[in-house]
């Protein structure tokens, strides 16, 4: 399975995931200039920006340490231009990183207020 394969399986499972926790999906692979968000959701009245990370194991790492400095740049900036395109203001916002391990039948690691808006 290539990489893209792996990313979309990754994110779909992530995309359950969300919502078994009753998580309101907006929308997938917002994509602008900038970068790209995988995921944009609500979780009650918290405004979620996702960045799925997959992987088949941690033989290499953890796939949270991909999501450095300037990939939180990207989708920080990626964020203001969507919160500015849909004229959303006063709400709260949360940057989440989310682990899928597919060897390890999808486990998920989610975390929650991975990063800030500095």
């Amino acid at each position: 399975m290539n990489n893209r394969k792996i990313g979309d399986k990754g994110e779909s499972i992530a995309v359950e995931y969300l919502k078994g926790k009753e998580y309101r999906i907006l929308k997938r692979n917002y994509q602008v200039r900038s970068g790209e968000i995988d995921i944009i959701a609500y979780d009650k009245n918290i405004l979620v920006f996702a960045e799925v990370k997959t992987r088949n194991n941690i033989n290499y790492g953890y796939a949270y340490e991909s999501v450095n400095y300037n990939k939180q740049r990207k989708i920080i900036k990626t964020s203001l231009h969507y919160l500015t395109k849909y004229k959303i203001r006063d709400i709260q916002v949360r940057y989440d990183i989310i682990e899928v391990y597919l060897k390890n039948e999808g486990k998920i690691n989610h975390i929650e207020n991975a990063f800030i808006l500095e």
